[in-house]
């Protein structure tokens, strides 16, 4: 987070807990993603949800950039940053359709969109349910905006990636398999380099893996045509490469620590 984390106090009962802190704060902030693309893959099947996906990931990683997830709940802030997220695209969706696909997805434990587990009553949400989450979804909403100063612009790479691409004479459906996979897998990166580095150099960057594993030649300093610096490139690339590993260790920790999506569940596991 931008500020100072507010847990640090110099007893010594508090300098244990915020050693597990950077730990919960990473688990804290990936989780939502996986569950975000699941989301919307099973709310909106009609379209290519990737642009609607990648938006409520970046609107959920500025807010938690300004705000603490001892404040705001991660389920209700991912469930707001989904509903945001698709008013922005061509294919809106209800309130209603968000809360129960993400109440599905906590509740079930190894969901999936193509073959879901055996649906029973334990996951239906019922009506006094609904109206909790939408109220609270709403109200996060409007704090999102808020503190976003109503910005809710996001730049993203993948049609320059395409353009790159056709201007390199290599566009080809599995090297464009491959680049879009990198700049997916990306959003899940702890140095949120979707915020951090322009649409050209990300667009570049996964460009150069892509090619890399598909064996395609291209010419030399290939990236300089598109304005991206050599430093900017290898930090990204690195960052590219690892968010697989990274993505394991927090996927091992959130089963450790069992969900965190509510506030409560937050302070209780900072207070062990």
């Amino acid at each position: 987070m931008a500020s100072p984390p507010p847990w640090k106090s110099p007893s010594d009962g508090a300098a244990a807990r915020s050693s597990r802190a950077p730990d919960c704060s990473s688990a804290c902030r990936s989780p939502p993603t996986p569950t975000t693309s699941r989301a919307l893959e099973l709310i909106v099947t009609e379209f290519s949800p990737q642009p609607a996906i990648a938006t409520s990931i970046l609107l959920y990683q500025r807010f938690f950039l300004l705000r603490t997830f001892r404040t705001f709940s991660i389920l209700t802030t991912a469930q707001a940053a989904l509903y945001l997220a698709s008013k922005l695209s061509e294919n809106p969706t209800k309130p209603r359709n968000i809360i129960n696909t993400t109440l599905y997805l906590v509740r079930t434990p190894s969901p999936s969109p193509i073959s879901p587990a055996e649906t029973t009553q334990e996951y239906y949400v019922d009506e006094h349910t609904y109206h909790l989450h939408r109220t609270r979804l709403l109200s996060v909403e409007t704090e999102i905006l808020k503190a976003l100063g109503y910005d809710t612009h996001t730049a993203l790479p993948y049609a320059l990636a395409v353009n790159y691409a056709q201007a390199l004479d290599c566009l080809g459906k599995p090297l464009l398999g491959r680049v879009f996979g990198y700049l997916s897998d990306v959003l899940l990166s702890p140095s949120c380099v979707y915020l951090t580095h322009q649409p050209n150099a990300l667009a570049a960057a996964a460009l150069y893996l892509a090619a890399r594993d598909e064996g395609v030649k291209l010419p030399e300093v290939w990236w300089e045509v598109f304005d991206v610096e050599r430093e900017d490139l290898g930090f990204l690339v690195a960052g590219m490469r690892g968010v697989a590993e990274f993505v394991g260790v927090q996927k091992e920790k959130w089963r450790e620590l069992g969900g965190l999506w509510e506030v409560e569940q937050v302070e209780e596991e900072l207070r062990r």
